[in-house]
């Protein structure tokens, strides 16, 4: 039996059908990660402590952004609270995770003081963080529209389905939210190669583009890989790439279909605005060398970007990442937008919006690329993974 895919307000379950969400786990080394303050000129026992610890300065620094964010936003009594207690949360921080204890106690690896002091910093600055992250600006809060069973794209493309799962390439939501186009793995290019259309008011899913031909060599026309897709109302537009006597596969002819749950058809003759409309949401090309730091360069075909910003998950081993923002301009200093595991590879790049939304400790969160504010998705938790996210904020997968 085919599994479900639970969509609900947190996005999608992790026990659903995507294998490739990953738990919140701390990486234990990384040297680029600062904390809110200078660790050349660290003095007391915490600061020691938190610099000898990339998990606890990157803990310190989201800490320091969130109460910045919060004091911004206060005035007048409110702002002397938060202060106020700001200051008494430092103090209750040192007597309970550090009390009198030297440094050099709290660094030997073969006491147990060590264990205890990072696992007690790590709990208070994670509290702390969580009644800090809603001071500052509202959660986003999407609405739940229940399943979705994949048992049609199992039973229509066998090829792609393993066990009980079924494997999706990628998601994208209609910009009201009403509609999903599911995107679908090829098994010989690296590109999706057929859409499937979902519409959430009365759960029907349809297949929006053809079913790729799996012979050998393929047939003249057959589909070979989505180039793009865009939606005006309900009806999806896709450029589909197809197999050429020539050999061009992805790189070669292509069509436009566009779909609705009625059905779909190729249309002979393409509108004007229509293709404007793919030209436009299409990738915005090959990033230059000169448009991100020399020690990123070997990952120039992992970065995500919009006319506007660069973002990209940069690994620094350790089972430890990066995600990092810039500004499409060369020269622009590069943010570092969050720190932690694997599950940042995963983060969505919503241009629409200008988002970025993560998998953050304490659930998934939207940065804006623009104002660099940080907002949390309700209902959400750790381990759960962004898929897509309507323009309106509606609908989050």
């Amino acid at each position: 039996m085919i599994r479900r895919l639970t969509i609900r307000a947190a996005g999608i379950a992790l026990s659903a059908l995507f294998a490739a969400g990953t738990v919140w786990v701390a990486p234990v080394k990384a040297e680029s990660v600062p904390a809110s303050f200078d660790c050349s000129k660290a003095g007391s026992t915490v600061e020691k402590f938190i610099c000898a610890h990339a998990a606890l300065r990157w803990q310190d620094l989201a800490l320091s952004r969130a109460y910045a964010a919060a004091k911004a936003e206060a005035v007048g009594p409110a702002r002397d609270t938060l202060v106020l207690g700001q200051r008494d949360w430092v103090r209750e921080r040192d007597r309970r995770c550090i009390a009198d204890r030297r440094f050099k106690e709290l660094s030997d690896p073969s006491t147990k003081l060590r264990n205890q002091a990072y696992d007690c910093l790590n709990i208070v600055y994670l509290d702390r963080r969580r009644e800090l992250r809603d001071l500052a600006v509202e959660p986003l809060a999407p609405r739940h529209i229940g399943e979705i069973d994949l048992k049609p794209i199992a039973t229509a493309r066998p090829e792609i389905a393993e066990g009980d799962e079924v494997r999706i390439a990628g998601i994208k939501a209609s910009p009201d939210g009403s509609m999903l186009a599911l995107l679908l793995p090829s098994l010989e290019i690296d590109f999706p190669d057929q859409i499937w259309l979902y519409r959430v008011s009365d759960r029907r899913l349809v297949a929006a583009t053809p079913k790729p031909d799996q012979n050998q060599p393929h047939p003249d026309g057959s589909p070979a890989a989505i180039k793009s897709l865009a939606w005006q109302g309900d009806t999806l537009y896709a450029r589909v790439a197809v197999w050429s006597n020539e050999g061009e596969s992805e790189e070669g002819t292509s069509v436009v279909y566009a779909a609705t749950t009625a059905g779909s058809s190729r249309l002979d003759d393409v509108p004007g605005d229509i293709y404007e409309l793919l030209d436009d949401v299409a990738q915005p090309g090959m990033v230059g060398q000169n448009e991100v730091p020399e020690e990123d360069w070997d990952i120039l075909d992992t970065i995500r970007s919009s006319r506007d910003f660069l973002a990209w998950a940069y690994d620094l081993g350790h089972s430890t990442i990066e995600l990092r923002l810039r500004k499409r301009a060369p020269g622009t200093p590069t943010t570092l937008v969050t720190w932690g595991g694997w599950e940042l590879a995963n983060y969505l790049f919503d241009a629409e919006n200008a988002l970025l939304v993560y998998s953050a400790d304490t659930g998934l969160v939207a940065f804006d690329m623009e104002t660099r504010a940080v907002r949390r998705i309700a209902g959400t938790s750790r381990g759960d993974r962004p898929h897509a996210l309507s323009t309106d904020l509606s609908l989050l997968v």
